[in-house]
């Protein structure tokens, strides 16, 4: 098991700095959304998915992925950063495949699908 990709699925979706024990009822208690535990198990399951791939792939064989631009969270588009977009603080970011590009497709999801759900696909499913 990896521990530091379990903290930082933890420090994403719960701001906290460490999974350490501290023996402090202060630091090691939370109270923490539905929402955030969703998301932190949604992560957790694709990463572990992400392992099993790799394993039954061996190592060496890439899984297959996908590259979308984002710019601080707002998502641009699927490709990379210099096709879709001419600003610089663009980046590219390489996920597992994200079902949700397929809701641009109608006019009523796609706001939806470029403000809330395509970003936090990103987050969840992000490799590199």
């Amino acid at each position: 098991m990896d521990d530091a990709l379990l903290t930082e699925i933890a420090t994403q979706n719960f701001r906290l700095s460490t999974l350490e024990t501290r023996h402090s009822d202060e630091l090691d208690f939370h109270s923490v959304a539905v929402w955030s535990i969703r998301a932190a198990l949604r992560s957790a399951y694709l990463a572990g998915y992400a392992a099993s791939m790799r394993a039954v792939r061996g190592k060496e064989t890439p899984l297959p992925t996908e590259h979308h631009t984002m710019i601080h969270g707002v998502w641009l588009g699927q490709g990379e950063a210099a096709d879709v977009s001419d600003d610089r603080r663009a980046e590219t970011i390489e996920t597992l495949h994200i079902h949700e590009v397929e809701l641009l497709a109608s006019r009523d999801t796609e706001r939806l699908a470029c403000d809330v759900l395509i970003p936090a696909a990103i987050r969840q499913r992000r490799i590199g």
